[in-house]
């Protein structure tokens, strides 16, 4: 797993959109094993062990990278009750476990994982001798909701939950007060436009008890706007900063010249056809998601198009 991946201690603390929705699996995992020993395998920066620790009797992250590992035992490991290996994971399951850990706890790991479906056989074969299991897959890419449940029907006792970033609106005045909530189109939560997957196997009666009416976080922040905000800023520049080299090189003789200048004269355009876009996107993001997911990757689309013009032109530089 690259490192830009990783959610670091810093990203939890600041409690960002992306962090509450891994946080929030961890704590549904703390909830189901209760008073389990358990592994957190994948366990990068060690935030998701130190929540399990709240609940377990025991807990041991493991994670490949070694530095990782060794920041998770001065952090997480010097303030909580938590222990931490650098290991494999495909050697570390390949161990007999039941005798020291009673469930394993797999969340941004699967899918980084080469070797996935040894690794899924191997733990289906530990889930087998009786241990619970609680593992995530995301829905991305040509991965989504078919390839998940391939990767769990191997499993005999499996419970499989989605997990949904919720899309609302908050009113509120100048001074925060109680939270009042309402669902609203609960019935367009498609399954498979979850945003992940979970499976919790040889837990049934824990998941049954715990989920049968759903659980939510909420994080209240302007996440979208900002975000919104941050891209506009970042194209505005990208085409400023193009139109710049442009009239620098602009002394360059023969037809390079003259395609470089018509180059930057398209992404100028191009650019502020971009800039409309996203403002087109503030005006949908309140709508229902597969609309606004639609024209987000049109928009993406139009980034990928105006990348490869700005490469063009840099070759055209280049080769004067």
């Amino acid at each position: 797993m690259g490192v830009r991946e990783r959610l670091s201690l810093e990203a939890v603390g600041a409690e960002p959109l992306i962090a509450s929705e891994h946080v929030h699996r961890y704590g549904l995992a703390a909830r189901l094993c209760d008073g389990l020993r358990v592994v957190d395998l994948a366990c990068g920066s060690g935030y998701g062990a130190a929540i399990l620790r709240e609940t377990a009797t025991a807990v041991l992250g493991v994670d490949r990278d070694a530095a990782v590992v060794d920041m998770a035992r001065v952090t997480i490991g010097s303030q909580r009750d938590v222990r931490f290996e650098a290991a494999d994971a495909g050697d570390f399951l390949a161990r007999g476990l039941a005798a020291d850990h009673d469930a394993i706890v797999c969340f941004e790991g699967l899918e980084h994982f080469s070797d996935r479906e040894a690794i899924l056989d191997t733990l289906a074969g530990h889930a087998a001798s009786g241990m619970r299991l609680v593992m995530s897959l995301p829905n991305q890419d040509e991965r989504g909701y078919e390839d998940a449940v391939a990767a769990f029907e191997r499993f005999d006792q499996v419970t499989v939950l989605y997990q949904f970033l919720a899309e609302g609106s908050l009113i509120r005045a100048d001074e925060p007060a109680e939270l009042a909530g309402e669902f609203v189109l609960q019935e367009h939560g498609e399954l498979e436009w979850a945003g992940y997957f979970i499976a919790c196997v040889n837990l049934e009666e824990r998941v049954r008890e715990l989920a049968d009416s759903g659980q939510m976080q909420l994080t209240v922040a302007p996440h979208y706007n900002r975000r919104i905000r941050e891209l506009e800023r970042a194209n505005r520049e990208l085409w400023r900063e193009n139109a710049r080299i442009a009239r620098e090189r602009i002394g360059m003789g023969g037809s390079a010249a003259a395609m470089a200048s018509e180059r930057a004269r398209h992404l100028e355009l191009r650019a502020r056809h971009l800039d409309a876009r996203v403002r087109e996107l503030e005006s949908v993001l309140a709508a229902p998601r597969h609309q606004w997911i639609e024209r987000i990757r049109d928009w993406i689309r139009g980034r990928t198009a105006l990348d490869r013009a700005a490469r063009r032109v840099g070759e055209l530089m280049h080769r004067e």
